[in-house]
C-alpha cells in the first residue's frame, strides 16, 4: 500500500513541479521586458530598449496611439512584447506578448488600423 502512495504522490508532483519549473522559467524574458519607472515617453523607451524591433501608428475612433514592438517577454510568445503611447509620445502601457496579451485595450480596440513606420516615422510624428 505505501508504494502504490509513493507511485501516485510522484505520479501528481512531478507534472506539478515542471508546471511551476515552467512558469519560473518564464520570468526570466518577461523581467527583461517589463520597461522600467523610468520609462515614461517615447524618448525614454527608445533610450532604455537600445535595439526596437520596430514602430507602429495605431488609429481608433478615439484617437492616434503609436507602439513600438521589442523582444518578446515570453519563451514561447505569439508575438513581440509591446510598448503603447498616446499621441502624444506619453507612455500607457506595456504587452509581454502583443499576440496574446492585447494591452493596453484602447490600443486594441477592434476598429484599430495598425499601419507599420520606421523609428524616423515615429519621432517625427510627436
Amino acid at each position: 500500500m505505501k508504494r502504490i502512495l509513493k507511485v501516485i504522490g510522484f505520479t501528481l508532483a512531478f507534472p506539478l513541479l515542471v508546471l511551476i519549473g515552467c512558469i519560473a522559467a518564464d520570468q526570466v524574458p518577461v523581467s527583461r521586458a517589463t520597461p522600467p519607472k523610468s520609462v515614461t515617453d517615447v524618448a525614454s523607451c527608445l533610450h532604455w530598449l537600445k535595439a526596437p524591433k520596430g514602430a507602429y501608428r495605431i488609429t481608433t475612433e478615439r484617437g492616434v496611439y503609436y507602439q513600438i514592438t521589442g523582444p518578446a517577454g515570453r519563451y514561447i510568445a505569439s508575438g513581440p512584447a509591446g510598448y503603447s503611447f498616446d499621441s502624444h509620445g506619453r507612455f500607457i502601457g506595456w504587452s509581454s506578448d502583443i499576440g496574446d496579451f492585447k494591452r493596453p485595450p484602447e490600443v486594441f480596440a477592434p476598429d484599430a488600423q495598425r499601419v507599420r513606420i520606421t523609428l524616423d516615422e515615429l519621432m517625427r510624428s510627436l
